[in-house]
């Protein structure tokens, strides 16, 4: 009886706890269905716009004189005089005289040669005499026949007239010496060296002082991309820039010429720029000295009607990404003209008005579709003057 009980009990719970589950499998909470959104990717735009745009060239030089000089001795002879300002550094005006050499020997030279003049002009004059006189002689005694050039002291007359030269040449030799012993400075320039002193004696052709001029120039290398876009037939302007100290220092200055060669390691070509001192007292003209490295900007060739894209709009090269007034892109290869440090000048390939996508999208597809983060677009509103998303 007991065992019965058991198995009676056994099925009862069992039949029961299968109820329960029943019942709540029938009462369970439904979860609301939503429909499935597609996650499209999200782009940033620009509107292409065709704008004139002038090319400017990025260089960088050191400072250099325009011209550099050995002034050198023409006379020998003992130093007498030098300029208290003839030391490294100093400047002199042009034609100033940094020093002078023993005048004496030059100045008995001087008088020498005058003399030597003087006596071949008397000599001269008395040989035209004679001349003459031979004429008059041989038209009263010659009997009509013609006189040689000998009887007329014509080759005695010509000696006389050689003489006169070389003694004029002579005392002009005398002078020009007499002006040598004095070393003037051949431009305004600054001293660089000094190799002599009063009481020294120097030698023809021997160095007193090396000197470089107030004008400057910079050696300024551009690549063979960057040296297409220069007119050298145009006033090319060229902006200098250096720092010091924190403060920002400018120059002005123009292009002058070219080396008119290329460099075989670098494959460059140097331009030679001008550079202006600046106002006197300012920091720029008591900064620029040789040996001053300097940045460049040179101004190229006006491009007309060209665009300007940010370089992270490109995928690659020369592919950009084109986001259609229905939000869909497609790759296109352009002109790619020119590519600036954060900017890329196109030249054909792009159509004025149109958007360009200027954030990556992983993966991109010809056709797909995108959100547009920043409608810059004026011609994507809607009829009501609303922008989609709005």
């Amino acid at each position: 009886m007991k065992n019965w009980v058991k198995i009676t009990l056994s099925v009862v719970i069992v039949l029961l706890g299968g109820a329960i589950c029943w019942v709540l499998v029938l009462t369970k909470p439904r979860a609301a269905q939503k429909p499935r959104s597609m996650l499209l990717p999200v782009v940033d735009v620009v509107t292409a716009n065709t704008a004139d745009y002038t090319v400017t060239i990025g260089s960088q030089g050191e400072v250099l004189p325009s011209r550099r000089t050995s002034l050198a001795a023409e006379v020998p002879g003992r130093v007498v005089w030098v300029s208290p300002k003839l030391e490294v550094g100093e400047r002199f005006a042009e034609d100033e005289i940094l020093l002078e050499i023993d005048r004496a020997d030059y100045e008995s030279a001087e008088v020498l040669a005058a003399s030597e003049l003087a006596v071949a002009e008397l000599a001269l004059e008395q040989e035209q005499a004679r001349s003459e006189q031979a004429k008059r002689d041989w038209d009263a005694l010659g009997g009509g026949r013609k006189a040689s050039e000998l009887v007329l002291r014509k080759p005695q007359l010509k000696s006389a007239l050689k003489r006169v030269d070389a003694a004029q040449s002579g005392l002009e030799k005398a002078l020009r010496d007499l002006l040598r012993t004095r070393v003037r400075a051949p431009y305004a320039c600054q001293v660089q060296a000094t190799f002599t002193e009063q009481g020294s004696s120097v030698a023809a052709g021997g160095v007193v002082a090396d000197v470089f001029s107030r004008e400057f120039e910079l050696r300024l290398p551009v690549s063979l991309e960057d040296y297409r876009f220069i007119e050298l037939e145009a006033k090319v302007a060229v902006s200098f820039h250096a720092k010091f100290g924190g403060e920002e220092v400018e120059w002005a200055g123009k292009l002058i010429r070219t080396e008119g060669r290329v460099d075989r390691g670098s494959q460059s070509v140097f331009l030679v720029a001008s550079i202006l001192p600046g106002e006197p007292g300012t920091t720029a003209a008591k900064f620029l000295a040789p040996g001053l490295f300097l940045k460049a900007e040179l101004t190229g060739k006006t491009l007309g009607a060209v665009y300007r894209l940010p370089r992270k709009a490109f995928y690659g090269k020369d592919r950009i990404l084109i986001v259609s007034p229905g939000n869909t892109v497609a790759l296109r290869r352009v002109k790619v003209i020119r590519t600036e440090h954060d900017e890329v000048v196109i030249g054909d390939g792009l159509e004025q008005g149109e958007r360009v996508a200027v954030s990556p999208v992983p993966n991109v597809i010809d056709g797909m579709a995108v959100k547009v983060n920043n409608q810059e677009n004026p011609a994507i509103l809607n009829p009501e003057g609303v922008r989609p998303g709005n």
